[in-house]
């Protein structure tokens, strides 16, 4: 057995490692938990059989400075939107990791780390980290730092309760109010609400649509090729994927009166000087704070795909207009919608099967126990 155990200063175990090879001494390497050592000796070992061991020098590499190598090689892969995430998730590891060599990182320190993110953030947003994580070690691999990635062998923890998927969205009378309040105090800032929840269009797709993009041709509609965040360049959608959403004719009626006149590369939605719109100007301008009944922006999107599915679209069609790559997106999003209409359905199903009520039972009939006053249950 090549693992040592011995105490330190604050009473804590650690384990050394010692691997040898011939007679020599290649590797050592000092653990927190006697698993880790355990699962690194057996590596170590099986690499020197197969002719993949890695010497110190290559696995030593600290923490940090591998994020900051990972970041720098990614900045020209991924977009602007994409490299900032990877970042900001890298920034959220311990601080305890940025001293250690990436080769002492296991699947327990892993593991660990994604389950205290759950306590404080979304399964979804918890799962991208694990994207990030994932890639980062893959490119420790790739460079001859690891043998194997930790992270692939770490499934998402199981957390506290999760809710479901599902969103929280304007009603019919929430948005109603939303937008006679707003029209009150912008109608041309508050056309942007009213379309957004029309077409389900993404807020970076609705600031980048050209005059160009509006179509009438069998049916009015609009053309999505390209999107821009605030503060990001302009690039493809989403999914990389150009997609055509059909219009309403209210929908219509104002993309048409915002194209009027207007050349066809010009913005389509834009502030009175023709700028393109940024949406800290459109929640100012409306007084998103206090008309909009504490949701987003990206909530009118789900009110556009809610009504559209209520209206009896099919799941492949809303998922065709609101850009997803995948139905299955669309149908894990918007699960409790569907629901809505198999319940109805089911209900109206059941009364039609229900027997005729007995006369004697109708529901006009005065109970013979019941008192005046009373509420019909007491006994004789």
């Amino acid at each position: 057995m090549s693992i040592h155990t011995r105490r330190v200063t604050s009473g804590a175990l650690r384990y050394d490692v010692r691997i040898k090879h011939a007679g020599q001494l290649v590797a050592t390497r000092t653990f927190r938990r006697q698993g880790d050592a355990e699962t690194w000796e057996r590596e170590q070992y099986r690499a020197l059989q197969l002719g993949e061991f890695l010497p110190p020098s290559q696995t030593s590499t600290p923490f940090a400075e591998v994020v900051a190598t990972f970041l720098a090689a990614r900045r020209d892969q991924v977009t602007p939107h994409t490299w900032r995430t990877d970042s900001d998730n890298l920034k959220a590891t311990p601080r305890a990791w940025d001293a250690l060599p990436i080769s002492s990182i296991g699947r327990g320190d892993v593991l660990r780390h994604l389950t205290d993110e759950l306590k404080i953030k979304a399964r979804s947003t918890v799962s991208r980290s694990r994207t990030t994580l994932s890639a980062l070690f893959n490119y420790a691999v790739q460079e001859g730092m690891l043998l194997r990635n930790p992270v692939r062998e770490v499934s998402m923890p199981a957390g506290k309760e999760q809710d479901s998927e599902g969103i929280e969205t304007f009603t019919d009378a929430e948005l109603t109010d939303t937008l006679q309040r707003q029209y009150e105090l912008n109608p041309l800032m508050a056309e942007v609400t009213e379309f957004i929840s029309l077409t389900g269009l993404r807020w970076s797709e609705l600031r980048s649509l050209r005059v160009r993009n509006l179509q009438n041709l069998s049916y009015p509609a609009i053309r999505v090729l390209r999107a821009q965040s605030d503060g990001y360049a302009e690039k493809g959608t989403k999914t990389r994927k150009g997609r055509t959403i059909p219009l309403v004719t209210r929908a219509y009626e104002i993309a048409r009166r915002r194209a009027d006149g207007r050349g066809a590369d010009e913005f389509l939605f834009s502030s009175k000087t023709g700028r393109q719109l940024r949406g800290n100007l459109l929640r100012r301008y409306l007084k998103w704070g206090e008309t909009a009944h504490g949701y987003t922006i990206h909530a009118l999107r789900h009110y556009a795909a809610s009504s559209w599915l209520r209206a009896g679209i099919p799941v492949n069609q809303v998922s065709e207009w609101l850009g997803h790559k995948n139905p299955n997106t669309t149908l894990r999003i918007y699960a409790h919608v569907l629901g809505e209409a198999q319940d109805a359905a089911a209900i109206a199903r059941l009364d039609a099967m229900a027997p005729a009520m007995p006369p004697r039972w109708d529901s006009r009939t005065d109970y013979p126990h019941a008192s005046k006053g009373g509420n019909g249950l007491s006994g004789p």
